[in-house]
């Protein structure tokens, strides 16, 4: 019995650590990222790549992988006064976070400049020129390994400010799938839910055409994919046999939903 509805389900958009794919973009930045984070001298790291390729992803997978062999502080709303952005830190660290400014600032440096560390901020395009700068000052103390998961476009634009242009920083830059992943994706996750009779459905032209209405995006791809499983089980439970299965015009179908085709 054909489940559609479960196979909408596995597309879902979540961000838990248990959607990374091994693409070779990701599986490159993963590789570089870990590099760059073991390193001896304490550079500042930016993680760029535009909206919906998997940054957060990619940060949840890194904190997976690297829990045990450092202290991990993953920060997934940039929001934060200086005071507060301390604050976590120390209590991540268990230390007190009582007393003046200068005194958590002091004690923080003390801490993470004498234990291995890699401090995450996702969405970090959204920090405001007081975050940024506050961020850049504690760069410059060579005490904190800062890790900056920033949209392409922004990050470009933060980066070429000069009190980030002139100081030791890295950029991993995280790209799309190509045509081959798209299939082997969509192919790995329908089978590994069991519905490997979903999976043989699928053609290469189908897979040709997905990745040329999405772009190789991976949040997109979910979304396309989940639309076209929503779509087949409409018809499937309406007696509409010509669109209950992958064909051309379902691609389309869902395409138009996401509005990547004109109606």
């Amino acid at each position: 019995m054909l489940d559609y509805k479960e196979a909408a389900r596995i597309f879902e958009d979540r961000v838990d650590g248990t959607e990374y794919f091994d693409s070779s973009s990701a599986e490159r930045s993963k590789t570089i990222l870990k590099s760059l984070a073991s390193e001896p001298e304490k550079k500042l790291l930016f993680l760029l790549g535009n909206p919906g390729v998997g940054k957060s992803h990619m940060l949840e997978t890194i904190s997976k992988e690297m829990e045990g062999e450092r202290l991990i502080v993953h920060l997934k709303e940039p929001y934060f006064e200086p005071r507060s952005f301390l604050a976590r830190l120390l209590g991540e660290a268990n230390e007190s976070a009582e007393g003046e400014m200068e005194t958590l600032k002091e004690r923080a440096v003390g801490f993470f400049s004498e234990n291995e560390h890699l401090i995450m901020i996702d969405e970090a395009q959204l920090l405001d020129e007081k975050s940024l700068e506050f961020l850049r000052i504690l760069s410059d103390t060579k005490a904190f390994r800062l890790l900056l998961s920033m949209h392409s476009k922004e990050g470009e634009e933060i980066l070429a400010k000069p009190h980030f242009r002139t100081r030791s920083h890295r950029v991993v830059e995280m790209g799309v799938l190509l045509p081959q992943e798209v299939e082997r994706y969509i192919s790995s996750r329908l089978k590994r839910a069991g519905l490997e009779e979903i999976s043989a459905m699928f053609t290469r032209k189908h897979f040709r055409l997905i990745h040329r209405y999405t772009e190789g995006n991976f949040r997109v791809l979910k979304r396309m994919m989940q639309s076209m499983f929503e779509l087949m089980q409409h018809a499937k439970e309406n007696g509409l046999s010509d669109y209950s299965r992958p064909s051309k015009c379902i691609v389309d179908m869902a395409a138009m939903d996401l509005e990547l085709l004109d109606a």
